[in-house]
């Protein structure tokens, strides 16, 4: 393993307003005709020029799989010592062609830019609202050419960087005052264009207590930022709301405990996208055009009376001791109703080859992520596992890069190989 000068998603309050609408996408689609398939592999047909796959058994058989090896090959990350090595609250990592590891590090407002061995080369960046300066930096994704794209969530705007960390460009979502909401996705096609998702602001409505799903209008940009085209609306995720006060009404909202959730991956000139109702996951091109249905035959986990107790246990020891976010934690989980069901997946996320990995949902307590592997025609390979408290940033065609935090939180950047047998 190498070790980078080691010498070695909490739910809670949200801090945005809701969208007016509720809607709901129906991904089913009633099929036309029989397709091919069997007991062995997936079943598929057309309909209405929708490809449907439907999966019930994995591809992979008996000594043959996937896996990550036990040990990372690389590490970076320290409680003590270079201040280039602590990391804090690390948005998202990528790993360049030529082996770099780009950081972005949200804490500290900086790309941190990292050489294959894990040797700090270059920061970048620092709190501002200048050119190559970040309010609030929340990602960092690889262009063609090593070129690199940011999100400044606080600033509205994205900026891009040379291979070499100097700063070339930068635009703001000029759009979204003028439709009077906040992004929820912005992810490049491979053209380099984007998929936008605005959650419209909630104005003039009546607000009342309880569940609201509402909608999120996704739009085509180019590279620039204007708007090409708009694809539709799409489902968001559950909140709970809760009003108080008398003339002026003030609004607190939460993720709903076990709550459904859109989910979505950007691959090449298309996106996935699904509500995570059922385990169905939609393919769209970049124009908004239903492609193809992928399926897996599972009822989604039951909610257990357990699962509830210790969901209620979690969430109140994460408000700590500050007296207004516990009370508000009390006061929703006194209120908010329980689902029968989980969700039927959680994050999406699509490889350097096309596969589509698909997250588990996990009960409360439940540490170990286990992903299911769909190739790009949507047939279903197998089950990967990752280690405990690692999040996934990126997958190349032999590694996987993410986020690990270790028994006492401290965060790391951390590089597997993948695997396959």
């Amino acid at each position: 393993m190498i070790e980078a000068h080691r010498m070695i998603r909490r739910p809670g309050r949200l801090a945005f307003p809701l969208a007016p609408t509720l809607a709901t996408l129906i991904l089913s689609v009633a099929a036309c005709d029989a397709g091919s398939g069997g007991a062995s592999g997936p079943t598929v047909r057309d309909s209405a020029g929708v490809q449907i796959v439907e999966n019930s058994e994995y591809a992979w058989t008996e000594g043959r799989s996937w896996r990550l090896a036990d040990e990372p090959l690389l590490d970076i990350g320290l409680l003590d010592g270079d201040p280039e090595y602590q990391l804090f609250r690390v948005g998202s990592a990528v790993r360049l062609d030529d082996g770099r590891i780009v950081v972005a590090n949200s804490g500290t407002h900086e790309l941190r830019v990292y050489d294959p061995n894990g040797a700090h080369l270059i920061s970048v960046g620092r709190e501002g609202g200048g050119p190559g300066e970040f309010g609030e930096l929340m990602w960092v994704r690889a262009l063609p050419g090593d070129t690199l794209l940011t999100y400044d969530w606080r600033n509205r705007r994205l900026s891009f960087f040379d291979a070499a960390g100097d700063f070339v460009r930068s635009f703001q979502l000029q759009f979204l005052s003028e439709m009077g909401g906040f992004p929820t996705i912005i992810a490049p096609f491979g053209d380099g264009s984007l998929l936008v998702g605005v959650q419209p602001f909630l104005i003039g409505e009546e607000i009342k207590d309880g569940l609201r799903r509402d909608t999120t209008v996704y739009l085509h940009c180019d590279r620039d930022g204007a708007v090409r085209d708009t694809l539709g609306r799409f489902p968001g995720g559950e909140v709970y709301l809760r009003t108080s006060g008398g003339a002026e009404i003030h609004v607190m909202a939460s993720a709903r405990a076990f709550g459904r959730f859109a989910q979505h991956a950007v691959y090449e000139n298309g996106f996935y996208f699904s509500t995570s109702d059922s385990y169905e996951v939609g393919f769209y091109s970049s124009a908004g055009q239903l492609v193809r249905i992928v399926r897996r035959n599972q009822p989604n986990l039951q909610v257990t009376a357990e699962d509830i107790e210790r969901y209620k246990e979690e969430r109140l020891e994460n408000a700590g001791g500050d007296g207004t976010t516990r009370d508000f934690v009390e006061q929703s989980l006194a209120h908010m109703p329980f689902p029968e069901t989980y969700p039927a997946h959680g994050s999406l996320v699509v490889d350097a080859v096309g596969n589509l990995w698909v997250e588990g949902y996990r009960r409360p307590g439940d540490e170990r992520p286990r992903w299911t592997v769909f190739d790009s025609t949507g047939r279903m390979l197998g089950v990967v596992e990752t280690p405990e408290r690692f999040t996934i940033h990126q997958i190349g065609s032999d590694f996987v890069l993410g986020r690990w935090a270790d028994d006492v939180d401290v965060e790391h950047v951390r590089l597997y190989e993948l695997i396959k047998e």
